[in-house]
């Protein structure tokens, strides 16, 4: 990653891990333009959680701690394009780029939406953005960014980090009524993943066990080892709570 360049961002209602993989569709104009560009340059971009609260021109904003998405695979599928990202390193939102123009619903754009609702092509885009004086501008939201340190967990700390998430999912697994013989080798492989990430092991331990992004987001912008394992822990409480393992 260049540090000199703004990072495109994509901003979405999810959280990624540094280690996770997973699945995306690409169908927005402003994406579309956003991925042209990360696979000519064969670079990442980074992946945010949005924050409906710190609008960007009209868009939703994004947190303020992200992470480096990694194009592992694209493919085109009609007018959308599927792709396979694999998280790299947390960063620090700096500095918002504000994008060229604002959401189809303001009327400085509307009309360039089709009465059969489909969305103008990037040119219709770029032109209109040429004749308010933007075009200098991408159609995405980018930002200058700070690449966060990796942690250095002690071998006694990614332990507690394993012992925590093997108890958690044997009891959800017993919960859901699959028997020790099934869930027993499913839970050691994932254990195996989390040990193999190395310092990621606790973002992929999050990955594997968080299912709302907010929880997620808390152990990404942690800013130490014992903060995200706390971050970490008052998830998994939630979760055994709801399924009746702890009490209230």
């Amino acid at each position: 990653m260049d540090d000199e360049q703004p990072l495109p961002l994509f901003v979405l209602p999810m959280t990624l891990m540094p280690g996770e993989i997973t699945q995306l569709r690409v169908f927005e104009p402003r994406y579309k333009q956003m991925l042209d560009t990360c696979i000519l340059d064969e670079r990442p971009f980074g992946l945010v959680l949005n924050d409906p609260f710190h609008p960007v021109r009209g868009w939703d904003g994004p947190r303020t701690t992200g992470t480096l998405a990694h194009i592992e695979d694209h493919e085109e599928a009609g007018s959308n394009h599927m792709l396979v990202v694999r998280g790299g390193d947390r960063f620090d939102v700096v500095e918002v780029i504000e994008p060229a123009l604002p959401p189809f619903s303001d009327p400085a754009v509307s009309d360039l939406v089709g009465e059969d609702g489909f969305f103008p092509d990037q040119e219709a885009l770029m032109t209109r953005a040429e004749e308010l004086g933007r075009s200098d501008l991408p159609l995405h939201i980018s930002a200058t960014v700070r690449l966060r340190p990796a942690f250095d967990p002690s071998d006694e700390a990614m332990g507690a980090v394993q012992t925590l998430l093997h108890s958690t999912m044997t009891a959800i697994a017993a919960a859901m009524g699959i028997d020790e013989e099934t869930a027993g080798p499913w839970v050691e492989n994932r254990i195996a993943d989390v040990t193999a990430a190395g310092p990621d092991g606790i973002f992929l331990a999050a990955a594997m066990v968080l299912p709302d992004p907010e929880s997620r987001q808390q152990v990404l912008s942690s800013t130490s080892f014992e903060e995200a394992l706390g971050e970490l822990e008052h998830g998994l409480r939630g979760i055994r709570k709801d399924l009746g393992l702890e009490e209230e």
